[in-house]
């Protein structure tokens, strides 16, 4: 803060000195501004016209009339003279301009644009001056190395005196002498009718510059940088040496007690001129041929280059910050230069009043320091200035966006909600949009309530204690299918879903319904249908329950309508046969182990004698029971069971073993065979002995042949050759085995035939010719003329009537029922 009021103290001070007249001793604060403008041609005058037009001669004799604007020099008129201009002076009234050129002077009427004058020279003129009596005054600086005064009738014969050395500059004292400087150093004083009075010689450098500031003030200055001041009245002289050491090209008057010199290489200094001390230099560009100074202190500064004019702007730096009023944005802080984005806050973010936002217009503190700015109605404002964590509320709810950020707004589209403690994303303001009526449990439920649990998620929640199903609770929270149960029987209500109500409007517990099909086997099917009237519990919709079987839970389908269940009718198809006595009683043709216990008085007797608790036996059990109590035991149907079982065992036992016999004996043999082959053969292994057999197969016998003769003896070399159109009769008789086999042969059949092991006869080698059947021999049996009686207890078990026709004696005379 105590910073703060030391800035604002030194602001307003620097704004007081700012305001004082150019009065005072010292000069304001002044900066270069920079180049403003650049003119094609170099000038050789530079004239501020009392008025404040600048009239200005360009080297090629252009003579132009201007006016500075805030866009730069800009000609009024302009008259072409077609000449090398030397130099131009204004006399004292600002309405004649003279022209000095390398052939004469033209002398313009500035009112009119008008050339008024034209005197001509056989030497060029450097300089052309009115004197104080309005005579003209043509200047020679070499040549004639004088001045010569002329009318408008030519020359009056009133010269200076010549200056040996040569013209460095001239001038004209207010009372009408004239001042000459010379190259030997010194300045001469004349009367003006060629009579000179006084010779100044305090300069040790070239005076290439003089001008009279007042009646009593003339000001010399030379090549090496030093100024002179002379009093016009004694003479006497006061030097000042400047500090850039260059050649005077230019004096004028800044103000009304300084007076600024300017030099080559763009150096201009500001001089008191009382004191005759340097205040200031400055650095332009080019040689300065004159400037324009301003009110306030500020000035343009002219140079001249050999091919251009350059003009720069030298502005005040009111708070001395270094930069210039005309760049400083705030001239009057020395803390603050800057302002990108115009809006009155300086780009400094250390100085006074910074820009937070310095390329935004519309925003400048950022209280918080979120990168957002504190103006509501510029560009991103930041509506939490105090907030550093949120910036922007976009449902205006007064909660931030940030979601990481203070007082979240977890709904930041929706302002009605902004808070949600279970993280579901249903708002905990019960009077918002869609609020959560569990705030504290997570769900996601939405059609009845928001935000509650919904384990089936259907969008229906799940009932509790504060919302039951007659509230909207889901009636079947497990099934996402359905939610609504009117009648409570749990099955849901909406017929798409799974386990629909076929009866939503009355409590029920079946599953399923009778639908009659007279294509299917059993005359109905089954098809699903939940939840309606099942008083029986068994499953089926009672009124699709055939008569009576509503009250029934083992039936639900009667076809013949005869009162008894499909499940416990024999017969569904015939309303006469309910049972298996039915069956057997009216089916006389049915002679089946059952029907025939129903139609045995004895069985019957028996069954009639078992206790309700115990099943009695089936009647084949009984009638085998009664056999056995007779005394049949080697019957056949007799015959035990566990005989049968050993019988078969030992069986079995026996065939393994002979196999096994069987095939060891197979085994030695055919090793014996190998041995007396190798003997024979050189040795043919089995492996040749499979090539061999299965390319004879292949057609491509003797390919793998193996082995070689062992012994010669066993060829014939003479060997008969075959005639195959001769019968022979060895091949058609049977094959015997003789000697000529050799010793194989013998191997093979010496030992004890296999089929003798086996105890099975030797087959014969030929088949016997069997006769051919006679026709009578080929006729079919002929069935018995009559069927033997059919025991008491019915037909043996599996038997059939055509069966038991066949051979039913055959089965008494075993069973000794014969």
């Amino acid at each position: 803060m105590v910073q703060q009021r030391a800035v604002l103290l030194m602001v307003l001070l620097l704004a007081h000195v700012a305001a004082l007249p150019l009065t005072h001793a010292e000069l304001p604060p002044l900066t270069d501004a920079g180049e403003t403008q650049s003119l094609e041609t170099p000038l050789v005058m530079w004239e501020v016209l009392y008025d404040g037009a600048v009239l200005t001669v360009d080297e090629d004799g252009n003579v132009s009339r201007n006016v500075m604007t805030g866009s730069g020099l800009t000609a009024v008129w302009t008259v072409n003279l077609d000449i090398t201009a030397n130099n131009g002076r204004v006399d004292a009234a600002q309405e004649l301009l003279t022209v000095a050129h390398q052939t004469g002077v033209y002398v313009i009427q500035l009112s009119t644009q008008d050339i008024t004058w034209n005197v001509s020279s056989a030497d060029p003129v450097n300089d052309a001056a009115f004197d104080p009596q309005g005579d003209l005054w043509l200047v020679h600086f070499a040549g004639k190395r004088r001045a010569e005064e002329y009318t408008q009738e030519g020359p009056t014969g009133t010269a200076t005196t010549v200056i040996t050395a040569g013209i460095s500059a001239f001038e004209f004292l207010n009372d009408g002498r004239i001042a000459i400087a010379s190259y030997d150093r010194n300045i001469y004083i004349e009367n003006g009718g060629g009579q000179r009075t006084q010779t100044l010689s305090d300069s040790t450098a070239i005076v290439t510059t003089l001008s009279v500031i007042d009646n009593n003030t003339m000001i010399a200055g030379t090549t090496s940088g030093t100024a002179y001041k002379y009093d016009i009245g004694s003479w006497t002289a006061t030097m000042v040496d400047l500090p850039h050491a260059k050649q005077t090209t230019y004096i004028g008057t800044y103000s009304q007690d300084k007076v600024a010199i300017g030099a080559r290489q763009g150096k201009l200094s500001i001089l008191n001129t009382t004191s005759f001390s340097e205040l200031e230099t400055f650095t332009g560009s080019g040689d300065i041929i004159g400037m324009l100074p301003e009110f306030s202190g500020q000035f343009y500064l002219i140079g001249s280059t050999p091919s251009q004019t350059k003009i720069r702007y030298f502005d005040l730096d009111s708070d001395l910050d270094g930069v210039n009023n005309l760049a400083d944005a705030f001239p009057n802080d020395a803390t603050q230069t800057a302002d990108s984005d115009g809006d009155g806050y300086g780009d400094n973010p250390t100085g006074f009043n910074p820009d937070a936002f310095p390329n935004d217009a519309t925003q400048w503190s950022d209280t918080d320091g979120d990168g957002y700015g504190d103006e509501a109605t510029g560009n991103n404002p930041d509506l939490f200035p105090n907030v550093p964590t949120q910036w922007a509320d976009a449902d205006g709810d007064g909660y931030g966006d940030n979601a990481n950020g203070a007082n979240a707004d977890r709904f930041p589209s929706e302002f009605t909600q902004w808070a949600d403690r279970d993280g579901d994303g249903y708002g905990d303001n019960a009077a918002g949009f869609r609020p959560d009526s569990c705030p504290d449990l997570n769900g996601f439920s939405t059609e009845d309530r928001f935000g509650c649990p919904d384990s089936d998620i259907d969008g229906h929640s799940n009932p509790d204690s504060n919302w039951t199903t007659e509230d909207g609770a889901d009636a079947l929270p497990r099934e996402r299918t359905q939610w609504i149960d009117g009648d409570g029987d749990g099955y849901g209500d909406n017929l798409e879903g799974v386990n629909a109500d076929a009866c939503p409007w009355e409590f029920g517990t079946s599953i399923q319904a009778v639908s009659q099909n007279a294509t299917s086997p059993t005359g109905y099917v089954s098809i699903s249908s939940f939840g309606c009237v099942d008083a029986d519990g068994d499953g089926w919709v009672d009124r699709t329950e055939s008569p009576l079987m509503d009250r029934d839970p083992t039936e639900h389908f009667d076809g013949d309508g005869d009162g008894v269940g499909s499940n416990a009718d024999y017969n569904d198809d015939q309303s006469n046969i309910q049972t298996e006595q039915d069956h057997c009683l009216n089916e006389i043709n049915d002679t089946s182990p059952a029907c025939t216990g129903w139609r045995d008085p004895a069985y019957q007797a028996y069954r009639n004698t078992v206790e309700n608790n115990n099943t009695p036996l089936t009647f084949n059990a009984w009638n085998t029971s009664q056999s056995n109590s007779a005394g049949a035991s080697n019957s056949l149907g007799g015959v035990d069971g566990d005989i049968i079982s050993q019988v078969v065992i030992v069986g079995l036992i026996a065939f393994v073993a002979l196999t096994g016999a069987i095939l060891g004996v197979a085994y030695l043999l055919n090793r014996r065979k190998e041995t007396i082959t190798q003997k024979e053969y050189g040795g043919v292994s089995s492996n040749f002995t499979q090539m061999a057999a299965q390319e004879a197969l292949e057609g491509k016998g003797g390919i793998s042949a193996a082995g070689g003769i062992v012994d010669d003896a066993s060829w014939d070399d003479d060997i008969a050759q075959f005639d195959f159109n001769e019968p022979n009769d060895d091949l058609n008789g049977d094959v015997a085995l003789t000697d000529e086999l050799g010793e194989a042969g013998a191997v093979a059949y010496d030992e004890e035939s296999l089929e003798s092991i086996a105890g099975v006869g030797l087959a014969s080698a030929e088949p016997e010719e069997v006769e051919p059947a006679t026709e009578s021999d080929a006729s079919a049996p002929e069935a018995p003329a009559e069927a033997p009686p059919v025991p008491e207890d019915g037909l043996p078990a599996g038997w059939t009537m055509d069966q038991w026709r066949w051979y039913g004696h055959e089965y008494l005379k075993n069973a000794g029922k014969n």
